[in-house]
């Protein structure tokens, strides 16, 4: 039974103490018993709670053979019942991990508002940060529209959304790299303009980061290139293993992204070119300090971070790859536990 005193700042017989009320409760200390759950995969926390969207045929249609430059088909089309075996047992070794996974639905042949809508199974464009998701406005007319199915499936689990890319920002804020609790890494690439970066950095800050690092990504013109796919997102380039302990790869960095890292006392595990190419080894996920899960096959990657007496699970994953994503692409992180910081 609810009692007078259970209120914040109640006084007797006097009117509610605003002031008080609102100086001393934050959202945070009320998340919980609002939406339910303590929302929030800031860092590298001990990973709880991911959402997945199995592979349908809207990742392999006819369409798409058209034009593969246009579509960024940096490889021959994926086989689907092999994607969907390799996916399941992602999925399988997640519930192993006793990670709890839920399903994201889209409709069979779901719509943008310029045609099919490719790449669906990029379940990462969701992005849980302390408190709720910010919701993208994706960056190229075949992926725009995803936005709408992540926020209302994200609605529908009582995750609460706590701003949406608009106006003319473009931000894929999914493909940032949580590093720690406190120290995030964006890009200004394709992907994310400059208004869109200013859109999210205030939220960012709010949930507690307190350096957002940010890369300055190559551009493209009219020529296609195979690494496209790559240097468009953070989250392809760098991977945080530990507290000032990551796998890279230099080449989709800018170098004042390097020096930065290094600054911070950073150690960095230098991916090939041979492995980054085959394998998307920096799209992994860390499932705890020191705990990392990745596509299998980047032998050299694998003994550098067990030199460094990392846990490294291997999961098969190539064919999924070929749409364009490697694991932490078709991962949603929505619940982890408070994790180590970087400025503490």
């Amino acid at each position: 039974m609810v009692e007078l005193k259970d209120y914040p700042a109640y006084e007797p017989h006097k009117s509610p103490q605003w002031y008080q009320f609102h100086a001393e409760v934050s959202y945070l200390d009320e998340l919980e018993k609002i939406w339910g759950k303590k929302w929030g995969a800031q860092g590298i926390g001990k990973l709880r709670e991911v959402a997945v969207v199995r592979p349908t045929e809207v990742e392999v249609l006819p369409l798409y053979d058209e034009d593969p430059e246009y579509f960024l088909m940096h490889t021959e089309k994926p086989d689907l019942e092999i994607m969907q075996k390799q996916h399941d047992h992602l999925v399988e070794i997640y519930k192993r991990e006793g990670i709890k996974v839920t399903y994201m639905e889209f409709p069979s042949q779901p719509k943008g508002p310029y045609g099919p809508l490719k790449r669906s199974i990029s379940a990462a464009a969701g992005f849980v940060i302390n408190g709720g998701a910010i919701i993208p406005r994706e960056a190229t007319p075949y992926w725009r529209g995803r936005s709408k199915y992540v926020a209302q499936y994200l609605m529908s689990i009582g995750c609460p959304i706590l701003y949406t890319v608009h106006g003319y920002g473009v931000c894929e804020v999914g493909a940032f790299t949580r590093m720690t609790d406190d120290f995030i890494v964006g890009m200004l690439s394709t992907d994310c303009n400059r208004e869109g970066m200013e859109q999210v950095i205030p939220v960012l800050k709010r949930s507690g980061y307190k350096e957002i690092l940010i890369n300055h990504s190559p551009g493209l013109l009219n020529i296609y290139y195979p690494e496209i796919v790559g240097w468009i997102h953070a989250d392809m380039y760098i991977a945080p293993i530990d507290v000032r302990l990551a796998l890279v790869y230099p080449p989709w960095c800018d170098y004042e992204m390097i020096r930065r890292l290094k600054e911070l006392g950073y150690k960095l595990i230098e991916v090939s070119q041979e492995e980054q190419m085959k394998y998307f080894v920096c799209n992994a996920i860390t499932l705890e300090p020191r705990r990392i899960m990745m596509i299998k096959g980047a032998s050299n990657a694998v003994k550098a971070l067990r030199d460094e007496k990392v846990d490294v699970i291997e999961v098969p994953y190539d064919e999924v790859m070929k749409y364009g994503g490697g694991i932490r692409c078709t991962t949603m992180q929505l619940v982890r536990d408070e994790g180590p910081k970087l400025f503490e």
